[in-house]
């Protein structure tokens, strides 16, 4: 049986043509699977902020690796001696989390930081947390969300004070949002239009 030539033409034009849509829907849609946002905090103890000084505090400028998942302070760290900004690179990761990595012990009633371990009741002294705004029981076994913005605070304040405190912290996670993370290969730095393309049509990684 002969196949007329004009199907043949007609069946490649409209398999081109899928194949070009296919390709031009992912371009549009694409999205990173790979996780980075960031949050921003603040933690005051007896009235002084904790400034995190130390350089142990920040996690250095890494190259791409396969074992970096595998580095628990990958996962949520802080850069370049910026005390207010929290880098997330993994969903669920709680803010527990990113104090252990600091060296800190942090429960709902007490904290334990490089100066010591403070505990809620102690001389008429509580620990307060604000989130986004909210005074909220408990924080540590919370995911930090994206943009999410906390005091912690141990003293006697009054509610004054905290509410001061609490818009004192600088709020530019979503800033720090569109820019790429020093660490590593996962930051959110947009994709060139090769990138994308190539991203699109399945071509390298």
């Amino acid at each position: 049986m002969k196949i007329d030539k004009k199907i043949i033409v007609a069946l490649t034009i409209g398999l081109v043509l899928g194949v070009l849509w296919f390709i031009a829907a992912r371009f549009v849609l694409y999205k990173s699977d790979k996780t980075h946002f960031h949050a921003n905090f603040a933690l005051y103890i007896n009235g002084q902020r904790d400034e995190f000084k130390n350089f142990t505090f920040y996690e250095e400028v890494q190259s791409c690796a396969s074992d970096v998942a595998d580095n628990p302070k990958h996962r949520v760290h802080m850069h370049d001696n910026i005390s207010n900004v929290v880098h997330v690179h993994e969903p669920g990761v709680m803010w527990s989390h990113f104090f252990t990595n600091l060296g800190y012990v942090l429960g709902d009633d007490l904290i334990k930081t490089d100066q010591g371990i403070f505990v809620a009741g102690q001389d008429g002294n509580k620990l307060t947390f604000i989130l986004n705004g909210q005074e909220v029981t408990s924080i540590a076994n919370r995911p930090i969300k994206s943009e999410d913005s906390l005091l912690i605070n141990f003293g006697s304040d009054d509610q004054a004070t905290l509410q001061q405190r609490y818009d004192a912290i600088t709020k530019d996670a979503a800033e720090f949002n569109k820019r790429n993370d020093p660490s590593s290969c996962t930051g959110t730095k947009e994709l060139t239009f090769t990138e994308r393309l190539k991203k699109a049509a399945g071509v390298g990684n």
